[in-house]
């Protein structure tokens, strides 16, 4: 009988860093990446039509790729996924460091779970992604695929693993902090209450109509307390405390993506992360999410989240139906700040967000499917200054005979050298 093979690659998540990588497979790779000495930019797209199936017959001349609006000459292509019967346009021979031209073309993936424990909340949002992540792994992770769990800014075990059953054990040892919940309840539940995050972040921002709705409603919870105190002053005491713990957490999240994506620059191949969290606000910490989307476009990683509150969007987590009206006032429009943070990472890495399910199965299976078909064009960029700014890139299709098209690519990276990790190593 055949020994089970086990691959797997050091990769320390710590937010002052990444450890260098231990071990990395070797031999060729089915999707080549452009060498050091031929630098390029390799850029995923995905591109349905109307009925939102994928497209998958696309030539390469039917793409317009501009960076800083600026077209690009793209030199190379290949379809990841697609049917055998796509038609492709070749690749000239002369392009050093080009993408072959194979709609058969399939590579080794690297799949990524992170458990933002920053933002999320013991209960049943948190255990149901756990379970969803668990039983993925057991049933749709792929042999030949590289996994890893992060939690916090910890990846467990400090590697990644080929082996599907160390990778679900290391889910079922994901626990929530203790203190998302305390800090929940005294922020929704004990005198004078807010709603939610969101809520006392717009308070804190000085809106005043925001203040006023929460006043009223603390003074209708307890009019005796409201005579005693004046409840405005202490929600918003309570309101910018949570504002600064917010922005807290926040920095921590993305400094432990930041650090991941640095670590995952150092392997070849289509990366994969997922973000399981309640979400997370990012004002004034626009810069570092800047960094943190360049860092993962560097890499080639795409960014997948997950709001694990499902339809559960309000501040208790075992109660569904939280729409309803909590004070006299109304509630007034609703806006989740939180949805913010997840957004920008996924949008801008060529990812998407998944909202509004409770069956985080069912979201992860629909990732798994976009993870595994898209296009990858390459082009040498016509600015060829290196000099470690953020370009933006736009992808677009030309006219499909009257067919609506909707084109998802990452929308830029960071111009740096190309590193010495990218060269061929025996």
């Amino acid at each position: 009988m055949m020994a089970k093979r086990r691959s797997w690659v050091g990769l320390g998540i710590v937010v002052a860093g990444v450890m260098p990588l231990v071990a990395q497979q070797s031999g060729p790779q089915e999707r080549p990446v452009f060498r050091a000495d031929a630098p390029g930019v390799e850029v995923d797209v995905r591109v349905f039509g109307r009925d939102s199936r994928f497209l998958d017959t696309l030539q390469r001349e039917d793409f317009v790729v501009l960076e800083d609006g600026v077209p690009q000459l793209i030199t190379a292509m290949t379809l990841v996924g697609g049917s055998p019967t796509s038609a492709l346009a070749s690749v000239s021979p002369a392009q050093p460091g080009g993408l072959a031209a194979n709609s058969a073309a399939t590579a080794q993936q690297t799949w990524i779970f992170v458990f933002d424990l920053n933002h999320l909340t013991p209960g049943g949002g948190f255990s149901r992604a756990r379970s969803a992540v668990e039983a993925h792994l057991r049933d749709g992770f792929k042999d030949g695929d590289i996994g890893g769990v992060v939690a916090g800014s910890t990846m467990v075990n400090n590697r990644l693993t080929s082996v599907r059953e160390e990778l679900v054990a290391a889910v079922a040892s994901v626990k929530p902090k203790s203190d998302q919940r305390s800090r929940l309840i005294e922020l929704t539940r004990e005198w004078p209450r807010l709603r939610d995050e969101s809520e006392a972040l717009t308070i804190a921002s000085g809106n005043r109509d925001a203040l006023q709705r929460a006043t009223l409603r603390a003074c209708t919870d307890d009019p005796t307390a409201c005579r005693v105190v004046a409840p405005d002053a202490l929600l918003l005491e309570k309101a910018q405390r949570t504002q600064r713990e917010a922005a807290r957490a926040s920095l921590d999240t993305l400094n432990a993506l930041n650090a991941l994506a640095s670590g995952l620059a150092r392997r070849p191949g289509p990366k994969t992360v997922v973000l399981l969290s309640d979400g997370f606000v990012t004002a004034d910490l626009e810069t570092t999410l800047r960094t943190v989307v360049g860092q993962f476009t560097r890499a080639g990683a795409r960014l997948y989240a997950i709001d694990v509150r499902g339809l559960n969007r309000g501040a208790a987590a075992g109660i569904g139906d939280q729409m309803s009206p909590d004070d006299p006032a109304g509630g007034g429009a609703r806006f989740d700040l939180g949805e913010d943070g997840p957004n920008s990472l996924a949008v801008d890495t060529g990812g998407f967000v998944v909202r509004n399910e409770n069956n985080i199965g069912r979201a992860l299976a629909e990732i798994a499917v976009d993870a595994n078909t898209y296009y990858v064009l390459g082009y040498q960029p016509a600015n060829s200054n290196f000099d470690g700014k953020y370009r933006a890139i736009e992808v677009r299709v030309r006219d499909q005979a009257g067919v609506v098209v909707r084109v998802r690519a990452r929308r830029g990276y960071l111009a740096l050298k190309p590193a010495k990790i990218l060269r061929d190593r025996p």
